[in-house]
């Protein structure tokens, strides 16, 4: 067994706590940002060898290189948004289900 496997039930706080101001505030920023990289890289595949002549030279096809790097960021993009919509809809029945109680 490892010794870390079992953590104090505190270290989800933590954890939430070390997460930056921008992504509290705005929390599809990444999968945004990795869908649009998709976006970005699959337009860049059909100039490639232009973009990227040294990898041309070497005889590393830039086309099939930019075009499996926009996939996995798509993937990891539309992954990463449906964690997040998980999250609020877990954030919002724990609010729901469980009301903190304003004291005894």
């Amino acid at each position: 067994m490892n010794s870390g496997q079992f953590e104090p039930p505190g270290q989800q706080r933590i954890l939430t706590a070390c997460q930056g101001r921008l992504l509290q505030q705005h929390p599809v920023l990444i999968p945004v940002i990795l869908i649009i990289g998709s976006v970005v890289l699959y337009i860049a595949s059909f100039f490639a060898n232009t973009l990227f002549p040294l990898l041309a030279l070497i005889g590393v096809p830039a086309g099939l290189l930019c075009l499996s790097v926009a996939f996995v960021s798509g993937v990891s993009g539309v992954l990463a948004s449906i964690i997040s919509i998980i999250e609020g809809i877990d954030r919002r029945l724990r609010t729901t289900t469980f009301p903190k109680s304003k004291g005894a």
